[in-house]
């Protein structure tokens, strides 16, 4: 049996969501057809990328995960180059007409290769092996942009056998100039969504690739019976993700229509929630109570304006629940309108609208769930995905 390996930051089942999510779900979809071997670091924590897990060789679900040890994790310095890298960002984005700023950040190579570097993570043995070992495999995938697992590793890879999936959003570390070039050495890119092929353009100009995307679970699961109506939001808790504005907008609307609606959350916590009845955190659920939530929600809330696919967005949608998004991310809106499936707001004003229009209109909010499900069961059915992916790969030489 071929080989594929996939390339990603980091890989355990403590990382839920995001490109772990993607490249865990590309690896079980084509193990069908290939030996798939996720090459990985020993890390968890994405903020300083210790070395908490053993080095070597694993099985799980007929995937082999080799993991390498972390030799530059994130040094607390490194933020101040961030904040440099932000404010130049956010300096560019005041002076641009539109949504997506059109001109790359051209520091010094040298300089954006140190930011990528010590973001971590950077493993030195990953890269030996990917230079040495590269032949083994007939393509190698490398998953999500950012980080120096893809950045340097795409450079010690042969053009003929990568490639790439950006999982690219409007952000600040995007419009790098180094990346445009990281971009170049892939023989094809996969992108998520159309919205996120058109700003890979933009930044990086035409690119051989295809809008692949990635299967979600389209299985109904039974309503998870609650004793009041509620909201949720699935994902990372933090301020990133829109969630204290989320929180903020939550307790304005609560004022404003005194009710037993509840803010329910599930995900890793990284900001302080404030300490009240109607706003529920849940910590780290199992897949199932998942679906459950998504299923038996009266409105599932996207507030992130940072996604580059927004895979419990669709999930939510083929649970059938109405979704009310903000407006801040190209894919979801790509999402929200292509599907029917929900409605989308801006500021308070809009998110209040959204609330109460989806509260007092069920037929509506019924019709909108069931468009939002025939969406992503149509677009995004894992034999779909499979397809797509295995077409590609067999194109190889």
């Amino acid at each position: 049996m071929k080989k594929l390996a996939i390339v990603v930051q980091r890989c355990h089942e403590k990382v839920v969501g995001g490109s772990e999510a993607e490249a865990w779900h590309y690896g079980n979809l084509l193990k069908k057809s290939y030996e798939i071997h996720i090459l990985t670091t020993t890390a968890i924590n994405s903020e300083r990328w210790d070395n908490v897990l053993d080095e070597g060789d694993e099985i799980r679900d007929g995937i082999y995960i080799k993991r390498f040890k972390v030799s530059q994790g994130q040094p607390d310095y490194w933020g101040e180059i961030h904040g440099q890298l932000v404010n130049e960002f956010n300096d560019m984005k005041s002076k641009s007409s539109t949504k997506s700023v059109r001109k790359l950040i051209e520091w010094p190579i040298a300089l954006q290769e140190e930011f990528i570097y010590k973001q971590g993570p950077y493993s030195n043995d990953l890269i030996d092996f990917l230079s040495e070992r590269n032949e083994d495999y007939k393509a190698i995938i490398f998953m999500t942009y950012l980080y120096p697992t893809t950045y340097f590793g795409m450079f010690v890879v042969p053009k003929s056998k990568i490639i790439f999936v950006p999982t690219l959003h409007n952000e600040a570390p995007a419009y790098l100039s180094a990346y445009k070039y990281m971009a170049k050495r892939a023989r094809i890119i996969f992108w998520n969504t159309n919205s996120e092929c058109r700003f890979g353009t933009l930044l990086w100009g035409e690119l051989p690739g295809s809008v692949i995307g990635m299967g979600v679970e389209t299985r109904k699961f039974s309503p998870l019976k609650l004793n009041f109506p509620y909201i949720l939001y699935c994902g990372r808790i933090d301020i990133n993700k829109g969630c204290s504005q989320l929180v903020d907008n939550f307790l304005k609307f609560k004022r404003d229509f005194s009710s037993d609606l509840c803010l329910v959350l599930t995900g890793d916590n990284k900001m302080k929630l404030p300490p009240r009845k109607d706003i529920i955190f849940k910590g780290s659920v199992s897949e199932e109570e998942k679906f459950e939530l998504m299923s038996g929600a009266s409105i599932f809330i996207m507030p992130s304006p940072n996604e580059s696919f927004s895979i419990v967005t669709l999930e939510a949608m083929a649970q059938k629940a109405p979704v009310l998004a903000s407006n801040g991310s190209e894919v979801v809106i790509e999402h929200v309108k292509k599907s029917s499936g929900g409605l989308l707001y801006s500021d308070y004003e809009s998110f209040k609208y959204g609330i109460n229009f989806l509260l007092e209109n069920k037929q509506k909010a019924k019709e909108m769930g069931e468009k939002g499900r025939k969406y992503v069961v149509k677009n995004y059915n894992a034999g779909k995905i499979f397809k797509k992916l295995k077409d590609k790969i067999e194109s190889f030489d």
